[in-house]
């Protein structure tokens, strides 16, 4: 009896590898374009959330401005203990915060009248602001030449600081301002200061809140912080003296006590920083936007001037 055989042909193998092959890239293609899709869609909606949440901000940012311009008494301006800033008795402040079922907001207006002016401090002043934030003794002689030699005219530097042969000798190369400081963050283009001298660390205090690049040098009475004023060597007596004119029903001072604490020479101001923070429920990105605008007499009241602008998406995880 004769036995047979049956040979699958190899051309029916390799069409099987070919069909899963193909098999495999659809599948591929198909995941990629799910994920692209879906990718588009979060994209698409974290756009139009972001863009939404930016109205809202510019919408306090109005409120705020609104605000500064209806000052009925250009004689006093305020904070009180909760540190929200009144521009005359009768007007209620915007600043605080708002929460709605669908959005956060909130308004923050401090006064650049409160903090100390590094384009008006001489070293003993700059000395008194890196003492109390805890600046390294081996690095506060430099930073004070530097910052000395950036503001000033001439080419000739402290013993400690640096011109323009420092500064181009770094990568990328630059040239000493040699005028003032057009904000504060600028600092960190001055030799030997680091970004935590200006926003803090577990070993220095920030810095960024006790100065200011704006007005003449002279400080609000009325919304100097304890901070600063520990900083000028003010005493404690002194110190709650002046938190107790602070109230809804004295509405602050509205004349400067002789030799109470030397630099508090207003009662009122004129540059204001306003912070806007906005987001959507649920997102965890903001909208920041930080301005600084100079309240100037007008015919009819006062007009503003922006003098500084800043937009940023902040996270809010943690």
């Amino acid at each position: 009896m004769k036995s047979f055989s049956i040979t699958a042909p190899q051309n029916a193998g390799i069409a099987l590898l070919m069909t899963l092959w193909v098999l495999v890239m659809l599948s591929v293609i198909a995941m990629s374009f799910s994920f692209s899709t879906r990718w588009g869609s979060a994209s698409t909606r974290n756009f139009k959330e972001e863009t939404k949440a930016y109205y809202l901000a510019m919408s306090g940012y109005q409120e705020a401005v609104g605000y500064l311009l209806s000052d009925k008494d250009g004689m006093v301006d305020y904070l009180d203990a909760e540190g929200n800033l009144h521009i005359d008795e009768e007007t209620k402040p915007v600043t605080g915060s708002r929460v709605t079922d669908e959005a956060e907001l909130e308004i923050k207006i401090t006064d650049e009248g409160s903090r100390v002016n590094i384009n008006v401090a001489d070293g003993t002043s700059l000395k008194k602001v890196l003492d109390y934030v805890g600046m390294p003794p081996d690095s506060e002689q430099e930073i004070i030449d530097s910052i000395l030699d950036w503001k000033d005219s001439d080419k000739e530097h402290h013993l400690s600081g640096a011109e323009d042969e420092y500064y181009e000798s770094l990568d990328p190369p630059y040239k000493a301002k040699n005028r003032n400081f057009d904000s504060v963050e600028e600092l960190l283009l001055v030799k030997g200061f680091k970004p935590e001298y200006l926003y803090g660390s577990k070993d220095v205090r920030p810095m960024h809140d006790l100065i200011t690049t704006l007005g003449d040098g002279s400080i609000n009475i009325n919304t100097v912080s304890r901070e600063v004023m520990e900083l000028m060597g003010a005493g404690s007596d002194a110190i709650d003296a002046i938190f107790k004119q602070r109230t809804t029903e004295i509405g602050g001072a509205r004349q400067i006590p002789a030799n109470l604490v030397p630099g508090l020479y207003r009662t009122a101001s004129s540059d204001f920083r306003i912070e806007v923070t906005a987001a959507l429920k649920g997102n965890r990105q903001a909208v920041k936007i930080i301005s600084i605008v100079r309240r100037v007499p007008a015919l009819k009241g006062f007009d503003l001037q922006t003098v500084y602008w800043r937009e940023k998406l902040e996270d809010r995880r943690g």
